[in-house]
């Protein structure tokens, strides 16, 4: 146990000893979106999402980059990507072959009869 110069428990000494130890154990996560020169913001993907929720139909990326110019925010196409990689997988939008498109949230009652119905 460490103690100060008057004789006291040096307890903050020994917890951030204990909290560094600890830190260390840890491994850093590798970001899955995330990379250099492709890092979009939550606001361009707020953006993106709105681009897609307004369309009326699939839009392809030039498209959502122009609508974004023209909304007066600009993002690069690797930032684009990344949104719509990160988009794409939380099942918020879908990639086809005419384009990019919006997949509104199924009501619970869909989703169960999806899960329970007959099989083909």
């Amino acid at each position: 146990m460490l103690y100060s110069w008057m004789g006291y428990k040096d307890t903050y000494t020994t917890r951030i000893h204990i909290v560094t130890v600890m830190v260390q154990g840890v491994k850093v996560p590798r970001p899955r979106y995330a990379k250099p020169g492709a890092n979009p913001t939550l606001e361009t993907i707020e953006y993106v999402l709105a681009a897609l929720q307004k369309a009326d139909g699939p839009v392809s990326r030039n498209r959502i980059l122009a609508t974004l110019g023209a909304w007066g925010h600009s993002t690069t196409r690797q930032s684009l990507n990344a949104a719509v990689n990160f988009l794409g997988d939380q099942g918020t939008i879908a990639e086809g072959s005419k384009g990019l498109i919006w997949v509104p949230e199924a009501p619970q009652e869909l989703l169960e009869a999806i899960r329970k119905g007959p099989r083909l």
